[in-house]
């Protein structure tokens, strides 16, 4: 926001030398820096509404192992 102020203070001090026309351009490229901006933050919150919290994906199911062999036992 301060960048956007700032950037309005530089235009309107250029426009106080330079005429209408230079006003006129400098506001019309703010004006698409802003749609440009707002259309991107829209397209954000549309995806963050559409996909909600971020789900892991599921893993197939692991094969059963084979069990562990067993040492005989010793004869007493």
């Amino acid at each position: 926001m301060r960048k956007a102020d700032a950037t309005l203070g530089r235009v309107l001090a250029k426009a106080r030398t330079g005429g209408a026309s230079a006003l006129r351009q400098q506001i019309k490229g703010l004006q698409a820096g802003l749609k440009k901006l707002s259309a991107g933050l829209e397209q954000m919150e549309t995806k963050k509404a559409t996909t909600g919290p971020a789900k892991r994906a599921e893993r197939p199911a692991a094969a059963p192992k084979p069990a562990r062999a067993r040492k005989p036992k010793k004869a007493a």
